[in-house]
């Protein structure tokens, strides 16, 4: 694991062109980390929050027929 910023700047497609250490846990240095990502901001992907409400919605969907399985005495739990 390399522990060097991997910025690659404007011209660079191949090579990292900083030579600064990264921070820890991350990429890129201190200079470099918020002009890769927007600060204040977190990752949130259109298809991932989809994703949740289909769960979400599977779920409740799920635990409404078990509860009316329950009334209708059909499932003993």
């Amino acid at each position: 694991m390399t522990t060097g910023c991997q910025y690659i700047g404007d011209y660079s497609r191949l090579q990292p062109t900083c030579c600064n250490t990264a921070l820890k846990d991350r990429s890129y240095c201190e200079e470099h980390l918020w002009t890769v990502y927007q600060k204040g901001t977190a990752v949130h992907r259109k298809k991932d929050t989809r994703v949740a409400g289909d769960v979400r919605l599977w779920e409740s969907l799920f635990n409404e027929a078990v509860e009316e399985l329950i009334l209708e005495g059909e499932l003993d739990l």
